[in-house]
């Protein structure tokens, strides 16, 4: 029983708020509700049997009025008055639900019943005569045990004992006591409409209290979810902002310390590589020269990479314009038609025509491109193509945004690397720097798009630009 009980604690304890709400409530709710059942059926109950007693008295007492006198109670020739008594209770019989009766007179002796062998007996002893001879009318529901038989009826039904005192009409003078058997049918059926009464309406109270604390009790758990989303979203933003800022001092740190030598060795090699064109010729010559264009091409390279640094630490303003897709798709292909060549891959512009317009910053939106494009061809193997597409989103007939795919036939992204080449400084390349995607998710984000990356037709990678159209 422990080992169950840890293990229901434990699973509650690994559960949701809204689990775990609507597990404790179900059980307090249910506890209550039972409580207040209980509570409730009694007391109806309680209010009927009361109500049923002060009913049999009522016409006990009546009946009597009609049927007996004063005299008949203290009558010392009880045959002389008998027969009263046998008419009393054959007009109950008729007329109510009392089956049979006993008298006693004041002092607890039995004075007439239709079962002669407790004539003259005493019944002092009896805890409800004695509060009956005290003026109370007292019911006794263990009567319903024992069933009573009526004499002269095939009758076998669950009776209850109602003791009725007797007084006089005159002097209010206690006279005896009717010890009456009343049947009990419609008794315990209103007992049991009741209970079921006050079941049914405890059971639907708690369902409804219950139902709605469960809703209450949910809204709030999915708007501490959200707020925890947020929260969480705010300390990511919060982290790359302060990255940034690091990424930004680090940024004008390298290009103030090394930005100048590095103008100074470019100059150098140039003039160098001026000087080593009018020499001779010689073999010697010749290698002087290439070195000289290495030193030049790889300060180039250097200075590229610290301006894209700087371009991904400091703050961006678009300034918007209006700009056709297909366009700058074309011009971007177009700039980038050296690159390919040396890959050896091909590209392949698949543009829908009609292309609605974007408002956008056009320079942004051009090195997102070059970027994306650039990665594609880099991830192409000799002879592959990379592919170009363009069309427009549809919602509720009507066009809502321009998509822009860019898709390569190389080995693809591993999914568990889709999110983190969007994180500043990760990359997967020999000679990468991780700043290229960053930029250019910032460049597309920055003017209100989003870029996604999705599974190529075939085992490429297809990288998803959408910006909403101008309205």
């Amino acid at each position: 029983m422990k080992a169950h009980y840890a293990r229901f604690k434990s699973l509650l304890a690994s559960a949701s708020l809204t689990t775990r709400f609507a597990v404790y409530s179900f059980l307090c709710i249910g506890l209550m509700t039972a409580v207040l059942w209980l509570v409730i059926s009694n007391y109806l109950v309680k209010q009927i049997l009361d109500r049923e007693w002060q009913i049999t008295a009522q016409l006990v007492r009546a009946d009597v009025g009609k049927f007996l006198e004063d005299y008949d109670f203290i009558a010392q020739d009880r045959k002389s008055v008998g027969h009263k008594f046998v008419a009393l209770l054959d007009r109950m019989r008729q007329l109510s639900v009392i089956v049979r009766f006993k008298v006693y007179n004041a002092k607890a002796v039995v004075i007439w019943a239709d079962d002669k062998q407790f004539v003259g007996k005493s019944f002092s002893d009896n805890p409800q005569l004695r509060r009956a001879l005290s003026g109370e009318v007292i019911a006794n529901l263990n009567s319903l045990n024992k069933p009573e038989s009526a004499p002269g009826r095939n009758l076998a039904a669950k009776t209850v004992e109602v003791y009725v005192p007797i007084y006089s009409e005159n002097d209010r003078q206690l006279l005896g006591v009717f010890e009456t058997y009343r049947q009990a049918d419609s008794i315990l059926r209103d007992v049991r409409e009741a209970r079921a009464v006050v079941l049914l309406a405890a059971v639907v109270g708690g369902l409804l209290v219950y139902i709605s604390l469960f809703v209450i009790v949910r809204q709030a758990a999915r708007k501490i979810d959200e707020q925890q989303t947020n929260l969480l979203k705010m300390q990511a933003e919060l982290i790359a902002s302060q990255r940034m800022a690091a990424i930004g001092e680090m940024a004008g740190a390298v290009a103030h310390g090394i930005g100048n030598p590095l103008s100074s060795i470019r100059a150098a090699a140039q003039v160098a590589l001026l000087q080593g064109n009018t020499g001779n010729g010689s073999e010697t010559n010749q290698k002087m020269t290439e070195n000289l264009r290495n030193i030049t091409r790889e300060v180039d390279r250097v200075q590229k990479r610290m301006q894209g640094l700087l371009n991904f630490a400091k703050p961006l303003e678009p300034r918007p314009v209006v700009v056709e897709i297909n366009a700058l798709v074309r011009e971007t292909v177009e700039a980038l038609r050296s690159r390919f060549s040396d890959a050896e891959v091909s590209p392949n512009m698949e543009l829908a025509a009609d292309l609605p317009s974007v408002t956008s910053d056009l320079n942004h939106l051009e090195q997102a491109l070059m970027v994306l494009i650039t990665n594609a061809v880099e991830a192409t193997s000799n002879g592959g193509v990379v592919t170009i597409r363009t069309g427009a989103s549809f919602h509720n007939g009507e066009r809502k945004a321009v998509c822009i795919s860019i898709e390569d036939n190389g080995a693809g992204i591993p999914t568990e690397n889709r999110e983190r080449v969007f994180e500043p400084f990760f990359t997967t390349k020999t000679h990468g720097t991780g700043i290229g995607l960053p930029l250019a998710k910032k460049f597309v984000e920055i003017n209100r798009g989003k870029i996604a990356i999705t599974n190529g037709s075939q085992i490429g990678t297809k990288m998803e630009i959408t910006l909403p159209v101008t309205e």
